[in-house]
């Protein structure tokens, strides 16, 4: 194939990748679906390399279908370090707007010193991009817990439809190792790596990829908000990589969360970092399924480690199907959990081998669809 042939077919692979709309095996292609900015005309199809060019693109389309392909790293801070909270809340939080397919079109697409916030909102879908989780520079101190970080990679709130998929978020060049010590308690500098909460809904997270990261995902923000989140916060997670993350994986409150295809590594001992805690954080009324998953953590004691209970009275559920824990099936049944979830999956969906899942290293992430 020539030089000129190879580069129509990378362009025609692009353009077809960007249509796409989320798959129907999961919560996000239920109830119409999630198609993004798919009908976006001519004028909506815009390519950004730098903050002013993001925000600008989005900002001035509005809720119109739009297609905003990133090209490069671009840096929300602007190359500027942020000087106090105020400042980093106001120039760091990129919020994407209704219809919007944001999707990065070169293998470094993505971004650096900022959030995504997919706030009250429907129809979004962010693909093909690297998110480095933010530095809090003015983490605030919480009397008996310590210093706490406000930002995360990418914050999903009272938003619907909404497809994540082909995206790596990961602490990158600041990590864990790197906290100082500040009246007596680390200085933490980073929250979640993708928080959804408050009435969230139909969100797919797939072919994605969490590493070397502490708290990962929160779902359903507090014990107290059960007004607004149950009957929602339906959320599929399929396909993922977790790799050298501690906790949170997800940790989930009121929702209804399938989680099938999955890949989690991590160690519970050897990793001085990113020591391993738990994946399933079941707290008030959460419920997961979970199916053919893997989990290999090294030094485990017992399959019952990877469940965490945050709450007695209203505890939350899950069952599995044919997941293995180093490579012996799974058996939740003697972990003193609840195992009644109360509903069933409403979309088909294709389970694969736990055997074959090794090979998912080789799709999730950014840079994987336009190989």
């Amino acid at each position: 194939m020539g030089l000129t042939s190879a580069v129509c077919s990378a362009t025609n692979l692009a353009s077809q990748l960007i249509l796409q709309q989320a798959p129907a095996a999961s919560w996000a292609g239920v109830n119409g679906g999630t198609t993004g900015g798919q009908k976006a005309d001519a004028a909506h199809i815009i390519t950004v390399s730098n903050r002013f060019e993001l925000v600008s693109a989005l900002e001035d389309a509005g809720d119109a279908a739009k297609i905003i392909q990133v090209k490069g790293t671009i840096d929300l801070s602007d190359g500027r370090p942020y000087q106090n909270f105020n400042d980093e809340k106001h120039r760091s939080q990129i919020k994407i707007p209704s219809n919007t397919t944001l999707f990065g079109i070169t293998a470094d697409a993505g971004f650096i010193h900022g959030s995504l916030v997919v706030k009250e909102v429907h129809n979004v879908i962010i693909r093909n991009l690297h998110i480095e989780t933010p530095v809090d520079v003015a983490p605030h101190f919480e009397k008996g817990d310590g210093w706490n970080a406000e930002w995360d990679g990418m914050n999903i709130i009272t938003s619907e439809h909404v497809w994540v998929d082909h995206v790596t978020i990961t602490d990158g060049h600041f990590t864990d190792a790197m906290y100082k010590q500040k009246d007596g308690w680390p200085y933490v500098q980073h929250d979640g790596a993708l928080d959804i909460k408050r009435a969230s809904d139909f969100v797919t997270v797939s072919y994605s990829l969490f590493e070397n990261h502490n708290k990962t995902m929160l779902i359903g923000h507090s014990s107290h908000n059960g007004a607004q989140d149950r009957g929602k916060l339906r959320i599929t997670l399929m396909d993922n990589i977790f790799k050298n993350v501690i906790q949170r994986t997800p940790r989930v409150r009121f929702g209804k969360i399938h989680v099938y295809n999955n890949l989690f590594i991590g160690d519970r001992s050897d990793n001085e970092t990113y020591k391993y805690m738990y994946s399933y954080g079941l707290g008030t009324e959460g419920s997961i399924i979970s199916e053919n998953n893997s989990f290999t953590i090294s030094n485990l004691n017992s399959p019952c480690h990877i469940l965490k209970l945050f709450s007695k009275d209203h505890s939350g559920s899950v069952i599995d199907h044919g997941s293995v824990v180093n490579g012996q099936p799974v058996d939740f049944s003697q972990c003193d959990v609840n195992s009644s979830v109360g509903w069933k999956v409403p979309y088909q969906y294709q389970l694969k081998a736990v055997s074959s899942l090794g090979s998912l290293s080789k799709e999730v992430g950014s840079g994987h669809l336009l190989r």
